[in-house]
């Protein structure tokens, strides 16, 4: 079901560059107030699946995540979106490697796709030949996708 308004789909690795390589909350407090403002009124998501992802290492990201009302960010699939899900996965079978425990990139795609927002991710297009990345399928199912300074400057955020 498409939204209204627009919002923000947040992959694994715009979180763990967000927290752990570039914009930690020690030295930008003001940027993770303002996620959490975007959280709180529901403009932006990820899956369940990034938390799946994100608890493969316990440390403060994980934390902060589990202390926080982690229903409003991680979201269960609908039906609409394991549709999706499978439309991708059908179409782009490596986007996911086979032999992780887990794969968040096509449900983050596909919880996107179902409300008209933008991924977030750390992610570049693959290289010719390469494995699909995100930006790439977001590209062939003509879904917005943007780096997290893309994401800044979308919302004119300055620190």
């Amino acid at each position: 079901m498409l939204e209204l308004f627009p919002g923000y789909c947040m992959d694994t690795s715009a979180l763990i560059d967000l927290w752990r390589v570039q914009y930690p909350p020690d030295v930008f407090p003001s940027l993770w107030a303002k996620i959490e403002s975007l959280v709180h009124n529901k403009e932006m998501a990820s899956p369940k699946e990034v938390l799946r992802e994100l608890a493969s290492k316990d440390d403060e990201l994980l934390r902060w995540v589990k202390i926080r009302d982690i229903k409003k960010m991680f979201k269960t699939i609908d039906r609409e979106q394991q549709n999706h899900v499978s439309n991708i996965l059908g179409r782009f079978p490596d986007l996911i490697d086979q032999y992780a425990m887990v794969g968040a990139d096509p449900f983050v795609i596909a919880l996107a796709m179902s409300r008209g927002w933008t991924v977030i991710t750390s992610e570049r297009p693959a290289n010719p030949g390469g494995r699909p990345k995100i930006p790439d399928v977001c590209k062939a199912y003509n879904i917005k996708c943007v780096g997290l300074l893309g994401f800044f400057r979308e919302k004119n955020w300055n620190f």
